[in-house]
């Protein structure tokens, strides 16, 4: 069974995407801290951008951008059974903030984003006071090598980096999750910890 790692909520809100403009439309089914899976007939590629417009009332919209990350393509005669659609992973605004500035993209640099205290406490207590961490990145990392791991606490706006040890390395659909260790746990669990105002 697949363990997501946010929590999903069915919600159905009107979308319209594209990749300039959003000229496309659909509905969402489902939405997470992370993403969303829009129903539609006109998917678009894997791994492509594609900017959103998802109208939560008559007078409020939220604009975004995502990376198309799964695709579900459900035959004509099957529509009336079956939703098709794709599935949006949002871009963060570390991964944005790399293409304003070139150097921000080292592959050797691993993000964890946490949009609330509560997303980060939780992380904390599952993981990371146990001195690592498990991150998904889009570039193969060897395992026994040093990484740097970006804490962004995206909910005050601070950013705190170790280094880290890659200890294992698993491969599904052109992504590869990491596990990390800290070099230095004490120093790491110490800025996590004044993050959390512990």
């Amino acid at each position: 069974m697949e363990k997501r790692r946010h929590r999903r909520y069915s919600r159905r809100f009107r979308v319209k995407f594209g990749e300039k403009a959003p000229s496309q439309t659909g509905f969402t089914s489902d939405v997470s801290a992370t993403g969303m899976f829009v129903v539609t007939p006109r998917v678009p590629k894997l791994g492509t951008r594609r900017h959103v417009e998802v109208t939560i009332d008559n007078d409020r919209m939220l604009y975004f951008e995502g990376m198309v990350a799964r695709m579900t393509l459900v035959a004509p005669e099957l529509r009336s059974v079956m939703k098709g659609g794709f599935g949006l992973r949002f871009l963060t605004g570390a991964e944005l903030m790399a293409e304003m500035v070139p150097h921000l993209r080292d592959p050797k640099r691993l993000v964890l984003a946490y949009g609330t205290i509560e997303a980060l406490a939780d992380a904390y207590e599952r993981e990371l006071k146990r001195g690592g961490a498990f991150v998904w990145s889009d570039r193969e990392q060897q395992v026994s090598s040093i990484v740097n791991l970006e804490i962004d606490a995206q909910f005050s706006g601070r950013q705190l980096a170790f280094e880290c040890r890659v200890v294992h390395v698993v491969t599904e659909q052109g992504r590869w999750g990491v596990a990390l260790m800290f070099l230095d746990p004490n120093a790491a669990l110490a800025g996590i910890s004044g993050m959390l105002g512990r």
